[in-house]
């Protein structure tokens, strides 16, 4: 039975080396075809690669070629090879049943080992459940005893709070009467600003009070009213002294005073009685007021002065003087006055800018001289143009020269070019018209020659 199922196998498979002969191409060739999926095999239990008949004639026919007549083996070696594939089938059949075994083995080690493990688990299921049992009485006892702390604290709460409640009230009701106290009339003259300080002050005594010290609040609000009322009233007792001996001393200022000057006196004055405290005397105060005054009227008067030394000065000069005149002697002035003294005389101060008012003067006189000899110079040479028609007449009419040349109008222009050129060379503008006239006549006479 076993060999006839052998033959037939053997009949519609063929090995490797059979099938590349019948093929005629090279084992590795077929190997590839069967890879390739070109011809079906399969393995035998000893591993050895069979090719089925029907797609080695399918693959033969297809591609039309006669395989090559290949040599049948020896009846010896075919009982050689199948012996050979019976011992390969009983060695794997041995060892499928060795691994059998082992897997049967292991099996009930794994079997073994869950028994073992479920146990364990179990035990352990149990540890957590008492643990958890334990737990869970744990957290009830302390649940009671936060629950106990819980209502203790709102019993707390609800005293602190009914505590709080009435010390607010208590406050609230001795800020209103502590506010409505500073609205006295003997306390309408605080300012907006006192009156915040004062009653930021009464409402932080109040702060420090207790509602056992009801029946002494209002003696405590008045006292502690007065207190803070005192200073501020110091200081505007002394302000109103030190703003009565400002305005006296700043009637001591001249008339002219400029608003600058009066800001600035009176700074002077509050810091020279800054340095006096309140109990300081008036008389002392006022002193002081009068001598912090003093600089700033000293400086009004020389002020005063040096305008008025510098109307004198541009008063002495020519009456044709130009505003850079005025302005000159007005710098120069200034640079002089400022080296002069503070408790300078107008005398002194008149003789200390003569000099430079002289000086000014002439130099306005020699200036006005020379503009009007200039002017002078420009209507001598007028007239000395105008000298040219009369002459070129004169000569005409004493035949001296053409009719043709006296009509000639560039001729006359050409002459009286030359007669602008020389006179405005040579005449200074002191001169005398005559003179003119006769240079004029010889500028002609040299020009027709």
């Amino acid at each position: 039975m076993k060999n006839t199922s052998k033959n037939r196998s053997e009949a519609e498979s063929r090995s490797v080396s059979e099938a590349a002969a019948v093929l005629g191409v090279s084992v590795p060739t077929v190997k590839r075809m069967v890879a390739e999926g070109r011809l079906e095999a399969y393995r035998t239990p000893g591993n050895h690669l069979r090719i089925q008949t029907e797609s080695i004639e399918s693959l033969r026919d297809g591609q039309r070629t006669r395989p090559r007549p290949v040599r049948e083996a020896s009846p010896v070696l075919q009982n050689r090879r199948e012996r050979l594939e019976e011992l390969t089938l009983e060695a794997q059949e041995h060892r499928a049943r060795r691994e059998l075994e082992k897997l049967s083995a292991e099996e009930q080690e794994e079997a073994h080992r869950r028994e073992a493990a479920a146990e364990a688990r179990g035990e352990e299921a149990a540890q957590r459940q008492a643990e958890i049992e334990l737990e869970r009485d744990r957290l009830e006892f302390e649940k009671a005893q936060e629950e106990a702390r819980r209502e203790e604290q709102q019993a707390q709460e609800e005293h602190r709070r009914a505590a709080e409640r009435e010390l607010a009230t208590f406050r609230c009701r001795w800020r209103e009467k502590a506010a409505e106290a500073l609205t006295a009339y003997q306390y309408r003259w605080l300012s907006a600003t006192q009156s915040k300080e004062i009653l930021e002050g009464l409402e932080a005594e109040i702060e420090r009070r207790q509602p056992l010290e009801e029946s002494r609040m209002a003696v405590i609000i008045a006292r502690s009213l007065e207190a803070l009322v005192q200073p501020f009233r110091a200081a505007r007792d002394a302000q109103e002294r030190r703003q009565k001996l400002t305005t006296e001393a700043l009637w001591r200022l001249p008339l002219s005073a400029t608003e600058a000057e009066r800001v600035k006196a009176t700074a002077a004055i509050r810091d020279a009685l800054a340095r006096f405290d309140c109990s300081a005397e008036e008389s002392e105060m006022r002193v002081a007021a009068q001598e912090a005054v003093l600089p700033f009227r000293q400086g009004i008067e020389r002020r005063q002065l040096d305008a008025k030394l510098l109307d004198w000065a541009i008063h002495q000069l020519p009456w044709h003087r130009t505003d850079r005149d005025e302005a000159r002697i007005r710098r120069e002035c200034s640079e002089i006055f400022a080296d002069l003294p503070l408790d300078v005389t107008e005398a002194e101060g008149k003789d200390a800018v003569e000099p430079t008012v002289r000086e000014a003067s002439e130099e306005i006189k020699q200036r006005q001289a020379e503009k009007e000899r200039q002017t002078r110079k420009v209507n001598l040479i007028q007239q000395g143009v105008a000298e040219v028609s009369c002459y070129l007449l004169q000569l005409r009419r004493n035949q001296e020269i053409a009719a043709e040349d006296y009509l000639d109008s560039e001729f006359t222009a050409d002459l009286a070019e030359a007669v602008r050129r020389v006179l405005e060379a040579d005449l200074t503008g002191d001169e005398t018209t005559s003179e003119v006239r006769k240079l004029c006549r010889e500028i002609i006479d040299g020009e027709l020659q």
